[in-house]
């Protein structure tokens, strides 16, 4: 072991400081360093995926890195191609260059990739084209060497870039708490922000229980969507929105596949990381006034505490508009115990079965929960159908109700579910 530590780091002294005779150059400079040392075309991007800066590259240029070069910033069909192939993902996860294979249908030649990092930053990304021969393992240490010969470069710009994300989170948390009462005037802020407000949007809010830094390990699932998002203690809230060209047919639907689908991508990665508690999501409704966005806010907190007092009853759904009663039950409860009502038929039901060592209530919430399907009741508990006809009977016979009595029925169902309300608080 010790002996493998001192090959590693005599090995380690051994490799040369290839940017050492160049601690003054600029970004521009640094660009064309890294492109004669590797022998290939280099262009570095920031954070944010606008270009910095890019070395000559003669006429071996590929369609990807032309339209990089020619608009300041990576091509959006590129972007979401490198974003579902995984490529930003272990850039964002790892400090060692990324071989990325060629995806001719977008114009990209076979690459390899560093990410620029301070710390568990990511200031911006280095990108080699393997065109003129291919990058070896040696090369990679250049690369290596590159990233951290270029934080320093970008340290001013990613001051610049922080104050500017700073300001939009302050802006978004203006919008979420109410208050902008002019659209006119949430548009022009926006603007002078530089922060493109989606034509359609609605506000999904996730929380983990025992975990922090929901912001990092979400990081490339929102750079991905491009959403803008706060973090407030162990709760995240992202505006997630469709552009102009999304919205125009069936704008609701689309946004409600784009949340389920982000949801579906972060709450299992999420679910890894949390060690206690558990990860709960709820979204509103959707708008595209920005003066209503506190509505949706408020409907995605409303989500996510339902969610949380009915766990088992609401673990399929996330959507205000899927709750249901439950978008109901707290108002209900309220304002049962401002009118100090007492429900006697669930308390006589609870009486029985203390008495008698029964399940009757158990019984009657299962068969509510299944809309008085006696199959799918008698599965559920385990007993035979026989055995639930006769109890269904009893629980008529002890509350005195018709449970053919849709009326009725609807009423005990949230009788119950406000019990159940009083006992997990």
């Amino acid at each position: 072991m010790l002996l493998s530590i001192v090959s590693e780091v005599e090995f380690l002294s051994l490799q040369p400081n290839y940017f050492q005779q160049y601690q003054n150059a600029d970004i521009d400079e640094l660009a064309d360093v890294i492109g004669e040392l590797l022998q290939n075309p280099i262009t570095i991007e920031d954070a944010d995926h606008k270009l910095i800066a890019y070395s000559s590259h003669g006429e071996s240029t590929d369609q990807a890195r032309w339209s990089t070069i020619m608009g300041r910033r990576v091509p959006e069909k590129v972007l979401t191609r490198l974003w579902k192939d995984g490529v930003f993902q272990a850039l964002l996860t790892q400090d060692d260059p990324v071989h990325v294979p060629a995806k001719d249908e977008i114009g990209l030649g076979k690459r390899v990739a560093i990410a620029i990092r301070r710390s568990s930053d990511v200031l911006g990304y280095i990108w080699a084209q393997e065109v003129n021969r291919p990058i070896t393992e040696g090369d990679d240490e250049i690369l290596r060497q590159a990233a951290r010969a270029a934080v320093s470069r970008l340290m001013q710009r990613q001051g610049k870039r922080k104050a500017e994300e700073q300001r939009r989170k302050e802006f978004l948390w203006e919008l979420l708490l109410g208050n902008h009462t002019s659209e006119v005037a949430i548009r022009q802020k926006a603007d002078s922000l530089q922060m493109q407000l989606p034509a359609s949007y609605l506000i999904c809010v996730v929380e983990a229980a025992g975990a922090s830094r929901l912001d990092q390990y979400l990081y490339p699932l929102m750079m991905r969507d491009k959403l803008y998002w706060v973090v407030d203690g162990s709760q995240i809230i992202l505006l997630i929105g469709l552009t102009e060209a999304g919205a125009k047919k069936d704008q609701s639907d689309v946004l409600i596949r784009k949340v389920r689908q982000f949801l579906s991508d972060s709450l299992e990665k999420l679910e890894a990381h949390v060690s206690e508690g558990q990860v709960t999501a709820g979204y509103g409704l959707s708008y595209t006034a920005y003066t209503d966005i506190v509505k949706s806010y408020r409907e995605a907190l409303h989500s996510v505490k339902v969610k949380k007092l009915f766990p088992r009853e609401t673990d399929s759904i996330h959507g205000y508009h899927e709750l249901g009663i439950y978008r109901y039950l707290l108002q209900v409860k309220q304002w049962e115990e401002e009118q100090g009502y007492r429900n006697e038929r669930i308390e006589q039901l609870k009486l029985y079965d203390r008495d008698n060592q029964t399940a009757m209530l158990e019984t009657l919430e299962t068969f509510l929960d299944a809309a008085g399907k006696v199959n799918v009741t008698a599965q559920r508990l385990h007993v035979h159908i026989n055995t639930l006809s006769y109890r269904l009977r009893r629980i008529e016979e002890i509350i005195r109700v018709d449970l053919e009595n849709m009326n009725q029925r609807a009423a005990l169902y949230l009788e119950l579910k406000m019990e159940k309300l009083n006992s997990e608080r």
